[in-house]
């Protein structure tokens, strides 16, 4: 018998439980309902002693809220099993293993006698033949029927189920019920569960709750199918609760084989840190070598850096260009731009919060017609660039400031109809405005502002169209509409907030004939185009219009002032006529394709994927979604799909050329969305042959790390067609220099404030010129910085060594600190990462002191692992060593091996293993359960 007298719970100040009184059964399945957030699982959670309370809970005689900790552990380990709706199970441990865990801790039976037991268990749920299976590989169905064996696993009096059918489908959930039901003849089963159908099938008793309280119990009769459970109480009465260390060890290697990577470089280090510098220091001019080696294979030697000194950014935010600047521009490029209007950057909806629409002027009272607003005036469509397929009553030429062509959906031409009593279709209304002037005004209120206005307008004709819209032969209407007849105010400041909170923020915009991609190219290689940012419209700025119009089809370009510190691109013309020996100019920004030469990385700017068949980059995509933090390195990619990156630039990964020798296969590319490939990405991407295929580009826009510690990303997807092919055989891709631009801008809609160039990567036509070119330009333009990638990298790498030697005087000295350091960091990681699996043995019952061996036992096996990987190494080395000292001297002289040598990193290695799993092991005496469980 479970009663609750005068439970209450609360979290801060919000109170979750409130005076809860009831009296639960022995036996029978008790169902709890109630919408989210209403305390159903706080309930349970304070029932099984994992949360404190106000009030008393009396479980058969005891009541658990007098209950030491340490009692309550075991009372909770005795008494209760625990199902969870995601199942909550050791995933990298077989069926046998998790539901033997409750009963080797506490059973004193023989080892047939538990193994028997759990194969009975395994029977009654239904899994017969996957007692050896891993959990990973079973499917959600089954994975809850181990759950719930190992609920039963110590025939406990009270099984609590949370959402046990939450992550099933509807078969499997009535077979989990059904099991559950016949469970419920031994035990109490409480189950909390939203799915009303499961409730009134199979409770016998449904608790409804809502804000904290019992609102209501429904009793249900039953005919509830006895079912055999096996018992195995009588060995409990001696036994010391304890973790069996086979399971410690079997859990530890299975955790150090899911991270193999990251465990082997732990222990490598480690290991390197128990040898000591002896036979360290006499690697360093090896490391010279091979490092120069490495980096000449991979750098070009005939290639040079410009950088600004002066990298920061602006501190003046972003500016909108003046009218008149850029009026001069458009008359000037006329071939490319049809003419200037304007848009404002607000949010109009907070404008006028009070009313925001327009409403039929020529009805005896006020009827708003819904779907157009002050967002609608803003983004105006061009009648003459714009015009719609169709104009009801007729076409229209011209019209006055007053006049406008409205598009209407079908459901708002039935209500302007219905209003002024006419047949319901755009026949009659087109009729209508033909026989008569139709007059509509907008409504627009804010009363924090104390602004009320209506302003009448003629509807001179309509469209009919799926979203609603404006259209005007004014191309500065919006302007006329907000400024002129409105009275607002208005500045250029884009990214501050103005004074007053009626100011509107307005930007002028070329509106460009189709062909955007040659003007942005254009645009980018004039000086009178360098002190403007031109940043293609998007739903940023036109969130009703441009919603769902690919960036590559917009014809509104938005006209910035340039106040970043960057470096034009035309400026390569000034280089390039001082100096004729520079060519093939790759540019580096922020957003597209960066250029790091201090550290000789460069490579595109965010991740990118590039894949053949669309279903593999679906795949990659889908797999770098939402991972965890801890994983974000080792992600593996399909064999087909290639990944690009400036942090990949010693790794293989996809780069970009500039297109300066001639195509073996294939034509030159004539757009963005037309490339050349090497043949060693041909390779990689496509079976056979991928010329006039479709390359799929997955890029990386935005990435974000949410509560639970998984970073979660958003990708941008395009489409690249395979023009010609290179005979290369490292992976690269081949444009003309403005395509690490005109891509992103274009094809993937990154703002152009994130592509302003910041770097430049040129080659050098004749390396013997290098050092005068490089002194040239430095000279030339002082705040310029010229980088030498090699020249940089000998002399890095020479001091490098110089001081190797000089720190490995002092390494034996903080060798017991580093591999403390990093075991203690392998022990923290290992902590974190098993959080969940920590949680789910102090929720089943385990005491703190037992789950601290989790953390000693890893600790222990990596001090052991990483002692025998230093013993390999300090017997290969003194061999290697020996004998290039035997070669270069050619005297035969060997190096001598000390085996006590292996006593003292024993015990220095044991040492610190004891020593970082102290430290890390009273972090897990600081998890709260629940929290870990959740992780």
């Amino acid at each position: 018998m479970i009663t609750f007298r005068n439970v209450s719970k609360s979290f801060n100040a919000r109170k979750v439980l409130d005076d809860i009184n009831l009296k639960l059964p022995d036996t029978g399945l008790v169902i709890i309902q109630g919408p989210s957030g209403c305390g159903k699982t706080t309930l349970l959670n304070i029932l099984s002693g994992l949360l404190k309370f106000e009030g008393d809970i009396e479980v058969n005689g005891k009541y658990i809220n007098k209950l030491y900790e340490k009692d309550m552990d075991d009372f909770r380990l005795k008494n209760y099993g625990f199902i969870f709706q995601d199942f909550k199970l050791f995933e990298n441990e077989s069926v046998l293993n998790n539901i033997l865990f409750p009963l080797e801790i506490i059973s004193g039976a023989n080892q047939e006698t538990k193994i028997r037991k759990c194969q009975s268990l395994v029977s009654m749920v239904g899994l017969k033949n996957s007692l050896n299976q891993n959990v990973s590989k079973l499917s959600g169905g089954e994975k809850q029927r181990v759950a719930i064996a190992r609920a039963l696993v110590n025939s406990p009096k009270i099984i609590l189920a949370d959402e046990p059918t939450g992550s099933l489908d509807t078969t499997n959930g009535k077979q989990i019920m059904e099991i559950l039901q016949a469970v419920s003849a031994h035990s109490l089963v409480i189950v909390v569960s939203h799915d009303d159908e499961l409730a009134k099938e199979y409770g016998n008793q449904v608790i409804k709750m809502n804000d904290g309280k019992v609102v209501d119990i429904i009793f249900q009769e039953k005919e509830i199918k006895k079912s055999y459970i096996p018992i195995a109480k009588s060995f409990y009465a001696n036994k010391k609760s304890s973790i069996s260390s086979w399971f410690l060890c079997h859990h530890t290697l299975s955790s150090i084989k899911q991270k193999k990577w990251r465990t082997a470089v732990c222990n490598m280090v480690t290991s390197l840190g128990l040898i000591g510098v002896g036979l360290a220091s006499s690697l360093s001019s090896a490391i010279s070598s091979n490092i120069k080696s490495t980096y000449s294979q991979i750098i070009d030697e005939s290639k040079i850096a410009m950088t600004l000194k002066n990298q920061e950014k602006s501190i003046y935010g972003q500016y909108a260009a003046s009218y008149y600047e850029i009026s001069e521009l458009a008359v000037k490029n006329q071939e490319y731009i049809y003419d200037i209007g304007c848009t404002y950057f607000n949010d109009f909806e907070s404008f006028f919060p009070n009313a925001n629409c327009i409403a039929l002027a020529d009805t005896a009272y006020y009827h708003p017609i819904e779907g157009i607003s002050a967002r609608h005036i803003n983004e105006f469509r061009w009648l003459d660039m714009d015009h719609p397929s169709k104009i009801y009553p007729e076409d229209v030429a011209y019209l006055n400031n007053d006049q406008v062509v409205l598009a209407l959906t079908i459901d708002m031409i039935n209500d302007i109809c219905f209003e002024l009593r006419i047949e319901r279709t755009v026949t009659s209304l087109s009729r209508y405005i033909q026989a008569n002037e139709l007059h509509m005004y907008f409504d627009f209120e804010n009363i924090h502002w104390q602004y009320s206005d209506q302003q009448l307008f003629e509807v001179a004709g309509f469209t009919l169209d799926t979203k609603a819209g404006i259209y005007h032969n004014n191309h500065m209407w919006n302007e006329y509409m907000f400024e002129e007849r409105m009275r607002f105010p208005s500045d250029d400041k884009i990214s501050s907030q103005s004074s007053l909170p009626w100011y509107l923020k307005k930007i002028y915009y070329f509106y460009c004939y189709d062909n955007i991609e040659e003007f942005l190219r254009f645009a980018s290689d004039q000086k009178e185009f360098a002190p403007y940012i031109l940043e293609l419209a998007n739903s940023t700025y036109y969130p009703w219009l441009f919603e769902e119009i690919p960036t590559k089809d917009v014809q509104r370009v938005l006209i910035f002032a340039n106040t970043l510190n960057s470096l034009p691109r035309a400026y390569y013309k000034i280089f390039k006529k001082m100096e004729d020996g520079i060519d093939n100019p790759v540019y580096g920004t922020n957003g597209g394709y960066s250029i790091y030469p201090s550290s000789m990385m460069y490579g595109f700017s965010n991740l990118m994927f590039f894949s053949g068949p669309s279903e593999s980059l679906e795949e990659t995509i889908d797999i770098n979604t939402s991972i965890n933090a801890d994983y974000n390195q080792n992600i593996e990619i399909p064999d087909d799909v290639a990944s690009g990156h400036f942090s990949q630039t010693l790794s293989g990964g996809v780069n970009f050329k500039v297109l300066s020798k001639e195509v073996d296969k294939g034509n030159t590319p004539k757009n963005y969305s037309e490339i050349i490939i090497s043949s060693g990405l041909e390779k990689k991407l496509f079976k056979e042959s991928g010329l006039n295929k479709e390359i799929h580009v997955g890029y990386l826009a935005s990435q974000r790390k949410n509560v639970n510690g998984d970073i979660v990303k958003s990708f941008k997807t395009a489409e690249l067609k395979v023009v010609g092919i290179i005979n290369d055989e490292k992976l690269v891709i081949y444009h003309d220099d403005f395509w690490t631009i005109g891509f992103f801008q274009i094809m993937l809609g990154v703002s152009a404030f994130n592509l302003s160039i910041n770097s430049l990567l040129v080659d050098v036509t004749n390396k013997k010129d290098i050092d005068s070119i490089c002194q040239k330009l430095e000279r030339a333009f002082p705040d310029i910085e010229v980088y030498q990638p090699m020249a940089d990298i000998n002399k890095s790498v020479n001091q490098i060594c110089f001081y190797i030697e000089i720190a490995l005087m002092c390494f034996s000295l903080i060798a017991v600190i580093i591999s403390t350091l990093l075991l203690s960091i392998c022990n923290y990681l290992y902590v974190l990462e098993n959080k969940k699996d920590l949680g789910l043995v102090r929720c089943i019952g385990v005491n703190k002191k037992e789950s601290r061996k989790f953390v000693v036992t890893h600790s222990v096996i990596m001090c052991l692992i990483s002692f025998f990987l230093s013993a390999i190494e300090l017997l290969l080395t003194s061999l290697l060593i020996s004998y290039e000292l035997s070669k270069q001297t050619g005297t035969g002289f060997v190096f001598s091996f000390n085996p006590i040598a292996l006593v003292y990193m024993f015990a220095l290695a044991f040492f610190i293993s004891i020593s970082s799993s102290l430290v890390i092991a009273k972090r897990v005496n600081k998890l709260d359960p629940l929290s870990a469980l959740k992780s």
